[in-house]
């Protein structure tokens, strides 16, 4: 049986593209088999412009498919790292938001049939953000911690990118489930300024304490000193409106004291992280 080759013509019209779909189909099947004429063929062909093609084959390849989020936090303006990085918050995980929105719904269950329990909504609904943020830089549950370690960005950014991330979906959460609440309206958002100033204390300590640390001694703290007074039926010394004032301006403070301590704090988390 005679042995077919293609024709040096025909390799160099298929290698400029002048050639239609059904004859340059049947050269590459050809070509897949016939190893002299894959060798001619390599004569004609750019070898930088295939290793370039190649590499950008791989790369598509094996680069992860941005979720839903990713896409969204894009279309809106953020860059692709950052997205990336928001999106691959633990705090954003399906079991971790199916969680917290069970604790929510539970608490907010209990707060409606029996009243007593609606402090206790109150006291633990700030300590959603605070968790959440715990969660974003625990470094066993964070899937990109040495990528976001590697990344250009200051440790404060970085910080304060999954700090928001967090808050984003933790206090709406905390906002649907406080609306279930028993008593005035007010008592639905009576929490956010609370946790507002935690999660500021939180993150202004961040500059002597791992983010970890610095909010479980946060949390620790708020359930130290708000349980004596829960207890005693005394929920307007945390909640009322000389007290809404007072977390106001613990937030206030601060981010304050982020901003006048953004360099050195950049710094310590940098070597902390």
């Amino acid at each position: 049986m005679t042995v077919w080759h293609l024709e040096p013509d025909l390799i160099r019209r298929y290698v400029g593209g002048a050639v239609g779909p059904v004859l340059a189909a049947s050269a590459e099947a050809h070509l897949v088999a016939c190893a002299p004429c894959r060798a001619a063929l390599a004569s004609h062909v750019d070898a930088g412009r295939v290793a370039a093609i190649w590499a950008v084959v791989v790369d598509r390849v094996d680069a992860p498919r941005p979720g839903l989020l990713e896409r969204a936090l894009v279309r809106l303006g953020a860059s692709e790292a950052t997205a990336r990085l928001v999106a691959a918050t633990p705090t954003l995980r399906r079991s971790w938001l199916a969680a917290i929105a069970g604790v929510l719904a539970f608490a907010a269950v209990a707060a409606q049939s029996d009243g007593h329990w609606l402090p206790a909504f109150l006291v633990v609904a700030p300590l959603v953000p605070l968790a959440g943020v715990a969660v974003a830089f625990a470094s066993g549950l964070d899937p990109t911690r040495e990528i976001g370690l590697a990344t250009p960005y200051p440790g404060l950014r970085l910080l304060l990118i999954r700090t928001a991330a967090v808050l984003a979906v933790t206090v709406p959460a905390a906002l649907v489930a406080g609306l279930a609440l028993p008593g005035p309206n007010w008592t639905a958002a009576a929490w956010l300024l609370p946790a507002a100033g935690l999660t500021s204390a939180a993150l202004a300590l961040t500059g002597r304490l791992r983010p970890v640390v610095a909010v479980g001694a946060v949390a620790i703290g708020w359930v130290a000193v708000t349980t004596p007074i829960v207890l005693k039926g005394q929920t307007g010394v945390l909640f009322g409106g000389g007290a809404q004032l007072g977390w106001l301006a613990l937030a206030t403070g601060g981010v304050l004291w982020l901003l006048a301590r953004r360099n050195r704090l950049t710094m310590r988390l940098g070597r902390s992280s």
